[in-house]
């Protein structure tokens, strides 16, 4: 750049007619200066992933959308898997063209590249499959017999019992206060049949799970498993929480337990503890419509590298998240049950909620924008917005120790900020016309904390709660199907939940996936801490 900020500052119209009127010369000087630097902004704000070494996670979300438009009611080509690694592109095209019928050189897609073959995500077929590579240490056989008999009722006696299957189940046992540690724990079932006096064979078995033909078809909720509920739940934990990608997961259980799980397996607990976790949202959104504050906000989110958005809906107890369009179909499933006081951004779809309250921490940061200006006109709007805004917030947190409502005590300063406002509103500057909108579309959503001075004047709880969401994003570049973005939603909303609870995830999910392998309902929220 070659004229600084203090320079672009003291330069306005005024000044430029009265260059031109008494040095035509230096006005051209001055024209060519300024359109270097135009071009030098232009090329920087151009610069994307694609033509410059930028990350690839600085690209705006809108300008990673694919060929199609819309992704309602797509069958998705992703397999079913929620691991968030990088695909690994096919093998590259020749470097020759291929030729048609004509003899004519087929036309490559993009810029002079053939197309590549489009492979599925995961292993391929042909590819070499790996097995168990040693046997397990059982620490404990368990037996398991039919009780009766399933057609005459009688009571069956175990010794004539035959062994027909069996499995082994590696189960993670978490330590207490009095014994630390993590301690693997190898467990083989035998399942038996006992022939009844009634000629009627008996045949125990684990118990499974109804198939789920909706979103979570092919995923299995069952007895019969090699990973315990306890070591399902830590995998679990280790990919959300921990944002380690299931590769990594793989590496981890080998060097710290000598365990060796496939890719498979790590993938099925994780799908596993989503499924069995369903039930608890149900639970979880209950407790939330009852809550008399809550904090929305939602953040960009890619499935299958399309635009979607995270939704995040926080009490003081409980958090939910949801996965979807940025529409405002998503905010009624909730805010049409929700009675109480609703914090948010400007965002339009909360509008229409009849007890909201406003985030002031984006008007300041706006108005701090407007201090910010080259124009000095319109870094007066910026200061005196700033100016304003600083006295109510100080009278607000006055209040908070006192008695009641401080809104006629500061009415002088609302009827200049409102008159202010109305100026802006009318301005050709574009950022100062948007914010004069904003505070005049929000009015009172905006100033009903000084009616009510115990509410927030940010959203800083429901930020918060998506900083680790996005940094998962960032490093995993989203999910890749609805079922993963499912997932992903469930999980997120059981550990947060949790969390505020000031209780174990880990331990949670453990119970979850216990009861619901049993085919019982899952646990009830752990309880909300007592103060003091």
């Amino acid at each position: 750049m070659k004229i600084k900020d203090h320079d672009l500052r003291q330069l306005n119209e005024q000044r430029l007619k009265t260059l031109q009127e008494k040095d035509p010369a230096a006005l051209l000087q001055l024209t060519k200066r300024l359109l270097d630097d135009l071009k030098e902004a232009r090329e920087r704000l151009n610069q994307n992933p694609s033509n410059s070494s930028c990350p690839s996670g600085s690209q705006a979300p809108w300008f990673r959308v694919g060929d199609e438009d819309s992704t309602e009611g797509d069958e998705e080509k992703a397999d079913d898997s929620s691991d968030r690694e990088p695909i690994a592109s096919g093998s590259e095209s020749s470097e020759k063209e291929d030729s048609n019928s004509n003899g004519q050189p087929k036309k490559k897609a993009g810029k002079g590249r053939a197309p590549k073959p489009k492979n599925k995500p995961g292993k391929q077929p042909g590819a070499q499959g790996f097995g168990r590579s040693k046997e397990l240490i059982v620490n404990e056989t368990i037996h398991h017999y039919p009780d009766q008999c399933a057609i005459c009722g009688d009571p069956l006696n175990s010794e004539s019992a035959v062994a027909h299957n069996g499995f082994y189940t590696i189960e993670l046992i978490l330590g207490g206060p009095e014994n630390p540690g993590l301690t693997l724990w190898v467990t083989k079932h035998i399942y038996h049949t006992i022939d009844c006096a009634c000629e009627h064979e008996n045949k125990e078995m684990p118990y499974r799970a109804a198939q789920d033909e909706g979103q979570w078809k092919g995923v299995e909720l069952t007895e019969w498993r090699l990973a315990g509920p306890g070591l399902c739940a830590y995998i679990t934990w280790l990919h959300f929480r921990m944002r380690l990608p299931v590769r990594k997961i793989r590496e981890f259980l080998q060097e710290s337990f000598g365990l060796c799980l496939c890719d498979g397996t790590i993938q099925k607990c994780i799908m596993e503890t989503a499924r069995a976790s369903d039930p608890v949202c149900v639970l979880i959104l209950a407790r939330l419509l009852d809550e008399a504050l809550m904090h929305a906000d939602e953040t960009p989110h890619k499935e299958a590298g399309k635009p979607y958005w995270l939704w995040t809906f926080v009490t003081v107890s409980t958090v939910l998240f949801v996965i979807g369009r940025r529409t405002k179909e998503v905010w009624n499933t909730i805010g049409l049950l929700y009675a109480g006081w609703l914090m948010s951004d400007g965002y339009s779809v909360y509008r229409d909620h009849k007890k909201r309250v406003r985030c002031w921490a984006h008007l300041i940061r706006k108005a701090k924008g407007l201090a910010d200006t080259f124009t000095p006109w319109i870094q007066g709007y910026g200061i005196q917005i700033l100016e304003i805004m600083d006295t109510l917030m100080d009278g607000v947190y006055a209040a908070r120790e006192g008695p009641g409502g401080i809104r006629a005590k500061f009415q002088g300063e609302l009827d200049r900020l409102k008159a202010l406002c109305e100026k802006m509103a009318r301005s050709s500057h574009k950022k100062a016309g948007e914010l004069g909108r904003e505070f005049l579309n929000d009015w009172d959503a905006i100033f009903r904390v000084l009616d009510h001075p115990e509410l927030p004047m940010t959203n800083n709880a429901a930020e918060q709660m998506l900083r680790h969401w996005v940094i998962l994003r960032r490093i995993s570049q989203g999910t890749r199907n609805k079922k993963g973005s499912k997932a992903l939603a469930l999980i997120a909303s059981v550990i947060e939940t949790c969390r505020q609870r000031k209780a174990s995830p880990l331990r949670y999910l453990t119970a979850v996936i216990e009861r619901r392998r049993q085919g019982l309902d899952v646990p009830d929220l752990p309880p909300i801490p007592v103060e003091g």
